[in-house]
């Protein structure tokens, strides 16, 4: 990260960073041009966000990345608290027998780095009032507060365990959980995940793809009983391509309350 951490007793600020050290994720429209990043949200935030009403609503996000959406999310009108592991503890990594992990773990913190010190170069450059809490995001603590939405944006195909990391987020969540990610026509329509990496395939960084039906039932367990999809294509322009996502909006029936 930027030099030193500015703390309160739990959240996190940095300074501006250099642009040079910085390395996006999302795309932006900033004061010095637009940057292209791996990532061209801009047109369709609406959609990737499912619809959602954002204005007066708090929001909790886990794993903004470069912020493009946290930062979204707050010029509609919300207040937004973003989650991010320390980078001690970085990622859930695939644990293949006799990978090198010791110098991808070097190569690939680096790089991270870059893209959270873009998330303080906007924050700074856009004046944000978005919120980063470092912590582990399977146990976000209840001093955190309780937040209208949660938000698990392409994260969970990174996730060891994503049942435990939604129950984390949800725990935390009065009413909407929103959950976007890559669309696998080929899994069908039944509640499915499906294991990527193999040894045909030595990547130790994304673990799943699923279907939509697999976060609507495993969000009824969890109380989000009011389920609707959509679909939608974002811009990856670091690989020169449209993608297909799907993103599942479920929310508690306004009679019940949360069992914390």
């Amino acid at each position: 990260m930027p030099t030193q951490a500015h703390t309160t007793p739990l959240f996190a600020t940095y300074p501006r960073p250099a642009r040079q050290d910085c390395s996006f994720y999302h795309s932006f429209d900033l004061a010095e041009g637009e940057v292209i990043g791996q990532w061209d949200l801009p047109q369709h935030a609406a959609q990737y966000l499912g619809g959602v009403s954002l204005d007066q609503r708090s929001v909790l996000e886990v794993g903004p990345a470069s912020g493009f959406l946290s930062f979204y999310m707050e010029s509609q009108g919300a207040r937004v608290t973003c989650v991010e592991p320390p980078l001690s503890y970085l990622w859930d990594t695939v644990p293949f027998e006799g990978y090198d992990f010791a110098a991808w773990r070097r190569e690939f913190t680096a790089e991270i780095q870059k893209v959270r010190n873009s998330f303080w170069y906007v924050h700074h450059e856009k004046h944000a009032q978005v919120r980063l809490l470092e912590t582990d995001p399977y146990h976000i603590p209840a001093a955190a507060g309780q937040f209208d939405i949660g938000l698990l944006a392409s994260v969970l195909l990174h996730c060891r365990r994503p049942f435990d990391l939604l129950e984390s987020v949800a725990r935390r969540t009065e009413r909407t959980m929103i959950i976007t990610e890559v669309w696998n026509p080929t899994l069908g329509d039944g509640p499915v995940c499906m294991l990527l990496p193999h040894q045909g395939m030595k990547q130790v960084h994304t673990w799943w793809h699923f279907t939509p039906q697999f976060f609507i039932s495993a969000l009824g367990i969890l109380g989000f009983t009011d389920a609707r999809v959509s679909f939608h294509t974002q811009g990856q322009p670091a690989e020169g391509r449209e993608v297909t996502l799907f993103t599942v909006v479920c929310e508690r029936p306004l009679s019940t309350s949360p069992q914390r």
